[in-house]
């Protein structure tokens, strides 16, 4: 119901865990209750008129919104925690200026994340590796790149390897 869901956004907004609340109690089979203490707070305003007006009618808010809370008995494990069930009270235009912003941000970002690796990637050539030969079998040149280690110990086992594809590989 929707009560459910305002006392969940109320829980979520305060932090309000419903294993042990500092703020709305459940109450099993009559509702929800607010445990935390609540000060009124006064806004300096030019008519007194109004501000009397102002808590008239937030005096009778409350006390309907107390009698619904009582009439609806709801068990605490159903309460739903679906955010896409909730609504935000967020301005329109301010909540269209950030997505502008983030989306310019996000934007831009993504060009440089595939700019910069297309740049690299022309601008730098590998370096050439530099070969020597260490040996020639039936005709096969054996190179090795010139900073590796000697593979003396290793000219049997490339002769044998090379003989035998040779035999096998007649092109």
């Amino acid at each position: 119901s929707s009560l459910t869901q305002a006392i969940s956004t109320l829980r979520k907004m305060l932090k309000d865990s419903t294993k042990s609340p500092e703020f709305v109690k459940t109450v099993p089979k009559r509702g929800y209750q607010l445990i935390c203490s609540v000060e009124r707070m006064s806004t300096p305003t030019s008519e007194p008129n109004a501000e009397l007006e102002d808590i008239d009618a937030e005096e009778s808010t409350f006390e309907s919104v107390t009698e619904e809370i009582q009439a609806q008995p709801q068990a605490e494990d159903s309460v739903s925690t679906d955010p896409s069930s909730v609504s935000d009270n967020a301005t329109p235009v301010s909540a269209a200026k950030v997505s502008s912003k983030n989306n310019w941000f996000t934007r831009a970002i993504l060009f440089v994340a595939v700019l910069l690796p297309i740049i690299v990637f022309t601008l730098t050539k590998p370096a050439e590796s530099q070969f020597r030969q260490i040996a020639e079998f039936s005709g096969v040149p054996v190179m090795t790149p010139a900073n590796h280690p000697q593979l003396m110990q290793w000219m049997p086992s490339i002769e044998q390897c090379v003989a035998r594809y040779v035999e096998n590989h007649t092109n």
